[in-house]
């Protein structure tokens, strides 16, 4: 009791392919399917079949499998039995997936047997709120709309208490100090209960998501003196959730058709109330106000005119920056996927932690990433972002078309795009932009109408990019149909008191 019994074996290769199967008895609970199988899953490992039965059993006083009954009598132990067919590794990928499977049941199964006791928590803390929102969101939670895993009460200096479900496993925190004493200083200044934001860690029970974190202050004579904070997360049935049934959303809601005077039973309200279905309410809840109406008009407006759009929203505590990023369905693909994240984390000085994708009937594919804003990040310009997804929709060739007029060659701006813009790289295209590809294609043509017979050409531009210091500049060379030596560029920039620091070639077809 209380201990998986786990096995892998390899098996028979099939149709040139080597797979292997896995076993994973345990004592009957929830979540155990889900678990194992989204943790197997995130190991990269492709499941070709799943069984689940549940047996009843006779073990003896130490443990040893002494009979398995027929249906399920009562008062017999009930096991789990999870039979999985997967990809083969090697066998200290075997070790570590055992390893990571453990620690797996060992979550689950603090989890559940901790579940009154968080159940209880959440309650006390939901008496403790004043605000009546606030209050009633806990409640909401409590009638199965919030998956809780784990509690702790932290105190300001730091000591961790009353630690229930996946917080008394001993893992890695939830929330680094540096983002617990800002938690305690949105409170003291005043901020909305409960805060709700999400932790950097990932759920291994249930699902393979970011964990939800619901913080509720402890006052005492000194003030805030605690922090009780419930990790879980939303169930599928709250995601979905109408609006006018969620607490806090719905305020927010009913604020939104007040201060624009829409009819419920309107267009504009029914877009509203459409546009805070189909966005996230986990996140929606946790905005302040002006992010949530920015937000909904953008979704609302969309729904009318579809078109590419981006909009970023900061987390309460700025740790986290939420980009929602609407595009018409046929630009959905992974290489698009890919150089929007790389676009936002450039932009953002910050790596991408999340994504997800929805797709509706005729609605916008909405791609919503999370950055990772801790390391120095910054909150870019919508914008900048705007227009930037704006040319990478458009196209790329009318996008150069469009700065090559811009920079004084209209008549020729046409003719000059189809004949070079193609031949830029995509990691040119996604690193420089159009209207840098526009100011090289000018010095590529005049490269070009200097070139007589074989005599190399060579041309070269100094430039600064945006976020460069004061004492970095960039020179491009050009050359056609020749090599560069980079043995014959350093010396001539070092005597002119430049310090080479990187190359970066780029080739261009044709």
């Amino acid at each position: 009791a209380g201990e998986p019994a786990i096995a892998i074996e390899t098996l028979a290769p099939t149709s040139g392919r080597r797979t292997m199967q896995l076993a994973v008895i345990n004592d009957d609970m929830p979540f155990l399917v889900d678990s194992i199988a989204t943790t197997v899953a995130a190991t990269g490992l492709n499941v070709d079949r799943i069984l689940h039965p549940v047996v009843s059993v006779r073990r003896n006083d130490k443990g040893v499998l002494t009979e398995i009954l027929d249906g399920t009598p009562s008062g017999e132990k009930r096991e789990s039995v999870i039979y999985m067919e997967i990809d083969r590794v090697d066998a200290k990928q075997r070790g570590e997936l055992v390893a990571t499977i453990e620690a797996t049941l060992n979550d689950v199964r603090a989890a559940v047997r901790d579940w009154p006791k968080m159940q209880t928590a959440l309650g006390t803390d939901a008496d403790r709120i004043a605000d009546v929102e606030g209050a009633a969101l806990l409640r909401w939670f409590l009638d199965r709309n919030f998956t809780q895993l784990g509690h702790e009460l932290r105190a300001r200096n730091g000591n961790v208490s009353a630690t229930l479900g996946i917080c008394s496993n001993g893992g890695p925190q939830l929330l680094a100090d540096a983002t617990i004493e800002r938690a305690f200083q949105w409170f003291e200044k005043g901020g909305r209960t409960p805060l709700l934001v999400k932790s950097n860690q990932v759920s291994t029970v249930h699902r393979h998501v970011l964990i939800d974190l619901v913080s509720v202050p402890v006052h005492g004579a000194k003030g805030v003196e605690a922090l009780s904070i419930h990790a879980g997360m939303w169930t599928s049935a709250a995601l979905s959730a109408a609006p006018d049934k969620v607490p806090v959303l719905r305020a927010q809601l009913s604020a939104l058709n007040n201060k624009f005077g829409f009819d419920p039973n309107g267009h504009a309200g029914k877009a509203l109330v459409h546009a805070l279905t189909a966005l996230p309410h986990d996140l929606l809840i946790s905005f302040d106000a002006p992010a949530l109406e920015r937000l909904a008009l953008t979704a609302m407006s969309l729904s009318d005119r579809p078109r590419a759009k981006i909009v970023t929203v900061n987390e309460a505590l700025g740790r986290h920056l939420f980009a929602f990023v609407w595009l018409p369905r046929d630009e959905v693909s992974t290489g698009r996927r890919l150089a929007i994240e790389d676009m936002l984390e450039r932009a953002a000085h910050a790596n991408v932690i999340g994504w997800t994708i929805v797709l509706e009937d005729g609605a916008p594919a909405l791609l919503r990433y999370t950055l990772d804003m801790r390391e120095g990040g910054i909150v870019p310009s919508d914008d900048a972002l705007d227009k930037a997804l704006q040319a990478m929709v458009r196209g790329w060739v009318p996008e150069v078309e469009s700065r090559l007029a811009e920079l004084g060659d209209e008549g020729r701006a046409a003719a000059l795009a189809i004949k070079y813009a193609n031949s830029f790289p995509a990691n040119y295209r996604t690193t420089y932009g159009a209207t840098e590809a526009a100011q090289d294609i000018l010095r590529l043509r005049d490269t070009a109408a200097d070139i007589s017979g074989d005599k190399p050409v060579r041309k070269v531009r100094l430039y600064r990019k945006d976020g460069d210091t004061g004492g970095e500049f960039r020179m491009k060379g050009y050359v056609i149909r020749h090599a560069l030596a980079l043995s014959d560029v350093v010396p001539a920039l070092e005597n002119f008191g430049f310090r080479v620091i990187e190359e970066i070639p780029t080739a261009l077809d044709g």
